[in-house]
């Protein structure tokens, strides 16, 4: 398709409004599970049925045991309602595509996008669907750390070598809470995955100190709205210490940071008890 630049091993159909993207290797399976048809994506989002990320998803098993989680795609922020989940032009879900393939390549383990479905309309205005494999045996770390069996010490070191590792290769996610971050308990070692890119940004260069800190704030703030009173101070401090990985400079400039940053946790806390 013209003017469309898409990752390698990538195939694109347009019919009419409709633009359909998808994985080469998955496009028999998509198409026997009907994700090649706009209708069967918005049928499926009507009753959502997963229930990791920000908004509606759809787990679709696929053939030879594998699955794909569909969602949404649209502008988020204060004026997100009133596009109705609708982008101006193509670019911004085209990206959806590139995100997940450049963290691959860079050495990030993450989702890979199974396809994208685009629908025109009204004119300059695009609605976009993604499709991701669902990584089998994983877990979120919002989920464990809500239940009776929180992330064993090597399980959060797993997750916390990975936001480092993310950060060095220059990826920023800008939505990293504890949903996002996964787990696979399956193997003779924890294996850690960070998900939803859609608002992810990629650097030529590794992360700045300024938004490393604020990714670990972001974490923080995320377990302590899950647990409210009950997140401990010695968990939170972790993140910090475990992304540090006995750099003691860094480690030291991490806890500055945090430090001043617990007035922000109790300005949050406050608007959470509201």
């Amino acid at each position: 398709m013209s003017g469309l630049a898409v990752p390698p091993g990538t195939v694109v159909e347009r019919r009419g409004r409709v633009t359909f993207v998808a994985d080469e290797r998955r496009l028999g399976a998509l198409r026997a599970a009907g994700l090649a048809d706009v209708a069967r994506w918005q049928e499926l989002l009507a009753r959502p049925r997963a229930e990791r990320g920000r908004g509606p998803a759809a787990i679709v098993p696929l053939a030879e045991g594998q699955a794909v989680r569909l969602k949404r795609l649209g502008r988020g922020g204060l004026l997100g309602p009133l596009w109705r989940e609708r982008v101006i032009g193509r670019r911004r879900l085209v990206d959806n595509l590139w995100l997940p393939h450049e963290a691959a390549c860079r050495g990030i383990p993450t989702s890979a996008v199974a396809a994208l479905m685009m629908l025109a309309g009204p004119p300059g205005l695009y609605r976009g669907w993604l499709a991701l494999e669902e990584l089998p045996a994983t877990t979120d770390l919002a989920r464990l750390f809500g239940a009776h069996d929180p992330p064993r010490p090597d399980e959060l070191a797993a997750v916390l070598r990975l936001v480092r590792r993310m950060h060095d290769a220059g990826l920023e996610h800008r939505d990293l809470n504890l949903g996002n971050l996964l787990v696979r308990r399956s193997g003779p070692l924890p294996e850690a995955f960070v998900v939803d890119l859609d608002r992810a940004r990629l650097h030529p260069r590794p992360l700045d100190f300024r938004r490393r800190l604020a990714a670990l704030r972001r974490m923080e703030r995320s377990l302590v709205k899950l647990r409210r009173d009950a997140a401990s101070d010695s968990v939170r401090r972790s993140f910090y210490e475990l992304y540090a990985a006995g750099d003691r400079e860094l480690a030291a400039r991490l806890d500055r940071g945090r430090r001043v940053g617990r007035i922000w946790i109790r300005l949050h806390q406050l608007a959470w008890r509201r």
